[in-house]
């Protein structure tokens, strides 16, 4: 079998092949060529685009429906023909209620109420700090008054030599108090910006707050009282020994408004005042309330993301939905305002509503009126309701009213339904920080650090407070002398206390008679070892600064011991400018509080027993 299956085999290979002849048409040569060349050449494609014959384009853009009538036909026949009244909003009616603000209560002295100036100068401003800087810059300033009032240079050359005389720059470089310890008067000698100072004007410049302060006893001439008032306005706005608004047990402001009812802003520090930062106390008085009738014409909502009113416009990547986490359950609020945005919010109507600064604006009722003449009224929220002449708490979301005091303690969580319009700025141009004071909490040591990051350098600048340290404990670890010197064969010592930098201010607990509270943190003081006694190491900053009674005690300086948390508490003071609705600007220095985030150990010690290293021990150690 395997013998026949082979010469089968040679037998096929052995057949001579076969010719086939084919002819070619010359039309399918060409083409065969033409396709060939149309498959080389680049690809193109072609789309369909609308045309209009006429020149006016408002039609075709508008995209008008050419049969509605056949259009709402195929709806009705798909069985998606429902019908609602889709009427639009045209004319809306709101009745509203507008109480106006009576007077201001600050540091408990109350004054009339006025829109024309901004509330945070009135509530944030402090006395400037009468520093070396502030006694040339006044001076400079009533030279340039006097030759603007006169030409006669021989006349103002001698007014000027009078000044010299009448009102001399003591040298700022030395302590002239003689209560004032070694210590603050090296922080001086230390000051090279003061060294400085002092040699460009010691002997050039009058001192201009001797002259302010004679002028204002016994002002003459008009230039003298315009002078005066330009001083108060811009280094004194408060009165003498006031301390406005600023409350340093609370390291923020406290303000109230009555508005037939008190408004209080209490503990305020963070920069920026407006209605939330009120709460709505007892009844003071009678309200002046009237009531306005308002009529407006809607207009549609814009916001981002936010369906077109003709047209679904595609994702701009300013708002992405698809962010959002379906498997989370503490977003579900987000999923409603999202859902509620993407399909009713081409539903959302503005309307605007006429105020006034200074007024509490409450919105009794709201009347719309549609295009099939229909009319929906929009009543005030439950929330206001009262049963048994007692205010009732309902599970309704609510925006822009005004809390209570004492919510928590008293358990009362209405809010009232008015809207605060308090005279406030929108935005204001700040410098940097004049001062800064970090108050930490000391777990280890029971007590509160006042750490002056920025302290003011007397020259119109600041200087960082850690390295000023620095240089002063640098002088005085220089000095010869110790205190106590340790026995030759002695091989502990006692330290009974150590040294923490200077700009470290101490505040140690202490208990209070007739306070509520446990304890309260009252301003110590760090002794240093210099020339030969133990010097009280003093805050640099106004902040922090040590102020004195008429009978020349000191006032003691007392903190909260809720007002510094764990992660401790920044207080920044800055100078702060601002144009009103009148064009009128307004400039300020005053304090914000903020939340500095972060911990840090001070690293004092007392009653510790220390192991002496001698330098020979150590010397015959690294010999071995």
């Amino acid at each position: 079998m395997a013998d026949n299956t082979q010469n089968i085999r040679n037998s096929e290979n052995s057949r001579p092949a076969r010719k086939v002849s084919t002819t070619i048409n010359p039309d399918d040569v060409q083409f065969l060529q033409m396709a060939q060349a149309h498959l080389s050449e680049p690809k193109k494609y072609h789309r369909i685009e609308p045309v209009t014959r006429t020149s006016d384009y408002s039609q075709a853009l508008s995209y008008e429906v050419y049969d509605p009538l056949w259009m709402l036909s195929r709806q009705w026949q798909m069985g998606r023909f429902k019908g609602n009244d889709c009427g639009s909003a045209v004319i809306v009616k709101v009745k509203a209620e507008r109480t106006s603000i009576d007077h201001v209560e600050i540091n408990e002295e109350s004054t009339p109420f006025s829109a024309d100036r901004p509330l945070e100068f009135d509530v944030e401003k402090r006395n400037v700090p009468l520093t070396p800087y502030v006694r040339i810059e006044s001076a400079k300033h009533y030279l340039r008054m006097l030759q603007n009032s006169s030409s006669d240079k021989a006349a103002l050359k001698k007014l000027q030599d009078s000044l010299l005389q009448s009102y001399p720059l003591d040298d700022f470089t030395k302590c002239v108090d003689a209560d004032v310890e070694d210590l603050e008067e090296l922080k001086l000698t230390e000051n090279e910006g003061l060294r400085k100072l002092w040699a460009v004007y010691g002997r050039r410049m009058f001192d201009g707050v001797k002259a302010y302060e004679d002028f204002r006893r016994r002002s003459t001439s008009a230039l003298q009282r315009q002078y005066v008032s330009w001083f108060e306005k811009k280094y004194n706005p408060l009165p003498a020994g006031s301390e406005g608004a600023w409350n340093g047990h609370k390291l923020g402001y406290d303000v109230n408004l009555y508005a037939g009812n008190r408004l209080s802003a209490e503990d305020y520090g963070s920069g920026r005042l407006s209605w939330y930062s009120f709460d709505k106390g007892p009844e003071c008085g009678e309200k002046n309330t009237e009531t306005k009738y308002l009529s407006y014409l809607p207009a549609p909502a814009s916001f981002k993301a936010a369906p077109n009113r003709r047209l679904w416009e595609f994702e701009d990547n300013k708002v992405q939905f698809g962010n959002f986490a379906n498997d989370d359950v503490s977003q579900l609020s987000s999923a409603v305002m999202m859902q509620y945005a993407s399909m009713y919010g081409n539903d959302w109507l503005v309307v605007p509503l006429e105020t006034s600064l200074g007024t509490i604006m409450s919105v009794d009722s709201i009347v719309v009126k549609d295009t099939f003449g229909q009319y929906v009224s929009i009543k005030r929220t439950p929330e206001s309701d009262t049963e048994n002449g007692e205010s009732t708490f309902v599970d309704r979301w609510s925006l822009y009213t005004i809390a209570k005091e004492d919510a928590y303690v008293k358990g009362d969580f209405t809010t009232d339904p008015g809207l605060l319009f308090p005279p406030t700025v929108l935005r204001s141009e700040e410098s940097a920080p004049l001062e800064e004071v970090q108050f930490l909490k000391d777990e280890m040591t029971n007590m509160i650090w006042g750490v002056e990051n920025t302290i003011p350098d007397q020259c119109g600048g600041t200087l960082d407070g850690r390295s000023f340290s620095d240089k002063v404990l640098t002088v005085v670890d220089d000095q010869k002398g110790e205190p106590t010197s340790p026995e030759e064969d002695a091989e502990y010592s006692y330290l009974i206390q150590n040294r923490v930098p200077l700009n470290w201010i101490p505040f140690l607990p202490q208990r209070m008679k007739g306070e509520h509270r446990e304890i309260i943190f009252r301003r110590g003081r760090m002794p240093i070892w210099y020339n030969g006694k133990y010097c009280s190491a003093r805050p640099s900053t106004d902040l922090l600064s040590v102020k004195k009674s008429a009978d020349g005690k000191v006032v003691p300086k007392y903190i909260y011991e809720e007002q510094v948390n764990g992660n401790g508490v920044k207080v920044v003071k800055t100078a702060q400018r601002t144009r009103w609705v009148m064009g009128q600007s307004y400039s300020w220095q005053g304090y914000a509080k903020k939340i500095s985030g972060y911990q840090t150990n001070s690293g004092l010690m007392f009653d510790e027993l220390l192991e002496i290293v001698r330098k020979e021990n150590e010397r015959n150690s690294k010999e071995e």
